[in-house]
């Protein structure tokens, strides 16, 4: 019996690496996409809040974008370093508010479903993380994970 391995199964790829108050998630098409998981890992303890809030959009130049149509389950660990691996559901929201003076380092995944979150029947298929705030000394690693 062939058993598919992670990478089949989701396929993984690196959307955002850099400075936290820059954020520029790159758009995935979620064409055939059964469900999409944004991996967040922040660090650095200089307190601006970061806020990252999944977008939709009509393709990955993401000219014509909007908010996604409902609240998205949000798991995070807010004190990931290496003596802590619990992620807890948090409430579910439109957005992931990280505070890096309570909250460092981060490790945080917002789900989304896009039969449930995006607006397919008007041509959005498409989803990136927008953001607004965060701190130049502090850095953001975004990951997708495309269930296929």
């Amino acid at each position: 019996m062939y058993l598919e391995t992670l990478p089949h199964i989701l396929k993984p790829v690196l959307l955002f690496s850099g400075a936290a108050d820059a954020v520029t998630c790159d758009t995935v098409s979620l064409k055939n996409v059964l469900k999409f998981w944004w991996l967040i890992f922040h660090a650095g303890s200089n307190d601006t809040d970061l806020v990252l809030t999944p977008t939709q959009a009509t393709d990955v130049a993401s000219a014509t974008n909007k908010a996604t149509r409902t609240t998205h389950a949000i798991w995070s660990d807010l004190d990931a370093g290496t003596a802590s691996d619990t992620l807890v559901a948090r409430t579910a929201a439109a957005s992931l508010t990280i505070d890096p003076a309570t909250e460092n380092p981060v490790l945080a995944i917002i789900e989304l479903d896009p039969a449930l979150h995006l607006d397919q029947q008007n041509g959005y298929d498409c989803a990136y993380l927008a953001d607004s705030g965060g701190h130049a000394s502090n850095t953001v690693r975004i990951f997708g994970l495309a269930l296929m």
